[in-house]
C-alpha cells in the first residue's frame, strides 16, 4: 500500500504532467502554424466574472478592419494601456486572435516540466 502511495501515484502524476507539457507545446505550435503574426495595441487589464487574475484586452487591424481581442490566459503583469504588443490571428477568421507572450508560455511549460521531474526524482 505504501508503495502505491509513495511511488506509483507520484510517478503517474509526474507522467501526466509531462504529457500535458508535451501536448501544450505541440498544440500551441500547431495552432499558430497557419496563423498570421501582427501587432496590436494594449487596451489594458480586464477581469471577467470568475477569473482569478486579469486578462489582456487588445485592439488590432487586419485589412483595414479593427478588431478587439481578449487573451485566453490570465497573467499578473500585463503591458500598460496603449503599448504595442505581439499577437497571432487566424487569417481565415481575423476576429480570432491571441496575445502571444512567449516568455510566459515557455516559463509555464518549463516550470511544469521541472516539477514533474522533481516528483519523478523524489518518487524513485
Amino acid at each position: 500500500m505504501l508503495t502505491l502511495v509513495f511511488t506509483i501515484l507520484p510517478l503517474a502524476f509526474a507522467a501526466a504532467l509531462l504529457a500535458s507539457v508535451a501536448w501544450e507545446y505541440l498544440s500551441w505550435k500547431d495552432r499558430f502554424a497557419n496563423w498570421s503574426y501582427g501587432g496590436a495595441r494594449s487596451l489594458g487589464a480586464v477581469k471577467k466574472h470568475g477569473d482569478v487574475g486579469p486578462r489582456l484586452a487588445f485592439e488590432y487591424n487586419v485589412d483595414g478592419t479593427t478588431y478587439q481581442g481578449l487573451s485566453r490566459y490570465m497573467k499578473d503583469t500585463l503591458p500598460p494601456k496603449g503599448e504595442r504588443i505581439d499577437i497571432y490571428y487566424d487569417p481565415q477568421n481575423p476576429a480570432d486572435a491571441e496575445w502571444y507572450s512567449s516568455g510566459l508560455h515557455k516559463s509555464l511549460m518549463v516550470g511544469t516540466a521541472l516539477i514533474a521531474l522533481l516528483i519523478f526524482w523524489l518518487a524513485i
